[in-house]
Formats: structure tokens, sequence, C-alpha cells
């Protein structure tokens, strides 16, 4: 749900700070996305903020998190039917925004989408905003793969200064 206001309708000053406050809707809420924007120009202004942040995480069963991961490196990956998900306990700002790669590479390329399969593998990169949540210091992102059979996965996560790190495992008899 978009609730774009202007200070002005539900902000003040106090105490040389500007304070605005908007009621939340009365449904369970997953993720707050607030930041500041240009009416005229869609862009953020010259000293933006914006910040994300999430009240509760995905469902995750505790027998999964407690089995041993696919894979490990900054967040441990884990495999649930269907699904990938990556978790961390101790997750800090920067492993909360920076973008996950997911690149699945399937057994065989006639399975990818013509639009995502130019390389030889599906390109399913994701934020931890999309697939997931931060909340009491744990990250977790639950993504679901895709339907075809799957050779092996490569994942990891990068930003501006370019890959923070990456996995790459296979998937036994292509599943």
């Amino acid at each position: 749900e978009n609730r774009d206001f202007y200070f002005w309708e539900r902000g003040t000053w106090v105490d040389e700070l500007c304070v605005a406050i908007v009621p939340l809707p009365d449904w369970p809420i997953a993720n707050i996305h607030a930041g500041q924007h240009d009416d005229y120009r869609d862009k953020l202004r010259d000293e933006p903020w914006d910040v994300r942040f999430s009240l509760t995480l995905p469902e995750v069963d505790p027998m999964v998190l407690a089995s041993t991961p696919v894979a490990r490196s900054t967040f441990s990956i884990y495999r649930d039917n269907r699904d990938l998900i990556y978790d961390k306990a101790g997750c800090t700002e920067r492993d909360a925004t920076a973008t996950f790669f997911l690149h699945i590479v399937p057994v065989d390329a006639d399975d990818l989408p013509a639009e995502r399969g130019r390389h030889g593998f599906d390109n399913l990169d994701f934020s931890l905003w999309q697939q997931g949540g931060r909340a009491g210091g744990r990250c977790v992102a639950v993504v679901p793969l895709p339907d075809y059979p799957i050779a092996s996965i490569r994942t990891g996560q990068y930003d501006e200064t370019g890959r923070l790190w990456a996995v790459e495992f296979t998937l036994p008899e292509g599943e």
C-alpha cells in the first residue's frame, strides 16, 4: 500500500527535528519502505533518505534451519522442497541492503525462458525486501525455485563495490 504524504500534512517541527506521524493499517505488516522524493522529477532529493525494515520474517520450518545448509558463506542457504532459504543471524545493514544474485543452471537449457536464458542460466536476482526481511538482528529470505530440473545454483551478494560473497552447489540428479 502506498501512503505518500506531504510533510506539512502529517508533520511538525519539534526541538529542531522534523517529526511526521503516519497511521499504519490494521492488518499485519511485513515490510515498510520509507523515504523522500521530489514530486516534480520523481527522483530522490540531493540529500535523500531511504529506509526499509521488516516487522516480521517469512515463516520457515525450524527443522529446516536445524538441518545442514546446502551452502554457507555470509548467509547459510537451505533447501526446503522447491524453495531456497537464506538465513543469517547478526545481520548487518550491509547484509540486508546488498542485492542477491541467483543464477540457476538447468539440466536442459531449452527449459529456460527465452528472455532470461541468453547466458545459459536463469537470472533470478532479488533483494531481501522482495523475498524476506530483517527483524531482531536476523535476515531471512525465501525464494521459490523454478519448476524445471536444476543442475546447479550460483548465488551470493553484490553492491556498488562489487561481489561480496558467492557460492555454487549442484543439486542431486538434477532436482
